[in-house]
């Protein structure tokens, strides 16, 4: 195991913590990565997948522990992104023009307006591509900056089980 992860009080934690250890930390990992294969579930759902791949128990309570929670929050924190932010609001204001056609009835009266809103969208979409193409792109890097090699908790995100 990588000896770097016992750096970061939380991750040692959970990692010495008899009932949890690896297992435990690797929950961690897939539950808050950002390039978790669990990623398109909904949080409740992810942690369902994830409980039952790991530990074989579907309704596995362990994300109740004050130390897997401690965990998360330093996780997320360690691994936020941005990039991640952005993509995350120009999702919302898409979500926005979406209800906001969904509501509203073209008319004569408002046709420029619309026009306009469409527009808007468009330039909100493009470059949401950029965005989503950056954010692939980082997500093909296997080395950080440096000589250093993915970490443990990337490394662990092969876990056959």
């Amino acid at each position: 195991m990588d000896d770097a992860i016992n750096a970061v009080e939380e991750f040692r934690n959970v990692l010495s913590t008899k009932t949890l250890g690896e297992k435990g930390m690797l929950w961690v990992s897939l539950y808050c990565d950002y390039d978790s294969v669990f990623r398109h579930f909904t949080e409740s759902e992810r942690s369902r997948a994830i409980s039952s791949e790991i530990f074989k128990d579907y309704n596995w309570k362990g994300q109740k522990n004050k130390k897997i929670a401690d965990a998360i929050k330093k996780y997320k924190a360690l691994q936020f992104d941005p990039l991640d932010a952005q993509l995350g609001a120009f999702n919302e204001k898409i979500n926005e023009y979406t209800t906001l056609l969904k509501t509203v009835t073209i008319t004569e009266e408002n046709a420029n307006d619309m026009q306009k809103v469409m527009i808007g969208i468009d330039k909100i979409l493009s470059t949401r591509r950029k965005l989503v193409d950056e954010i692939e792109r980082r997500g093909q890097r296997t080395k950080i900056s440096g000589d250093a090699e993915m970490s443990y908790l990337e490394k662990k995100q092969s876990y056959s089980g």
